[in-house]
Formats: structure tokens, C-alpha cells, sequence
């Protein structure tokens, strides 16, 4: 099975990832990280972080 990667939401076959030479990430670097710490397997405070990773993107308008 060929690795799969997410592309404007759907999961595609790597070879078919394609994307413009005019996306603005990729033009300007655009683009938002959350840093995430584990504690015996579990993700500490997940919830809080997925809401700064989206309130991140939406604040740049990253779609």
C-alpha cells in the first residue's frame, strides 16, 4: 500500500499530491505549529491545543 498523505482534506496516494506553484504556503511559508508533550502515552491537554492549532490557522486565514 502506497503512503497516503492529506490533501485539502481527503487522504491520496502520495504520487497524486499535487499542489499549485502558486499556494501561498508554499510562496511565503505561511503556516501554524503546536508543540505537544506526552505523559505515560497521553497527549497533555490535546483539546486545548487543537483549539489554538485552529484558532492559529483561521487567524491566517489557512484553509
Amino acid at each position: 500500500m502506497s503512503l497516503q498523505v492529506n490533501l485539502n482534506g481527503k487522504l491520496v496516494p502520495k504520487e497524486e499530491a499535487k499542489i499549485s506553484v502558486y499556494d501561498h504556503g508554499l510562496l511565503y511559508g505561511d503556516g501554524v505549529f503546536e508543540g505537544l508533550r506526552i505523559y505515560s502515552n497521553r497527549i497533555f491537554r490535546l483539546q486545548e491545543h487543537l483549539d489554538r492549532l485552529w484558532e492559529s490557522a483561521r487567524a491566517i486565514l489557512l484553509h
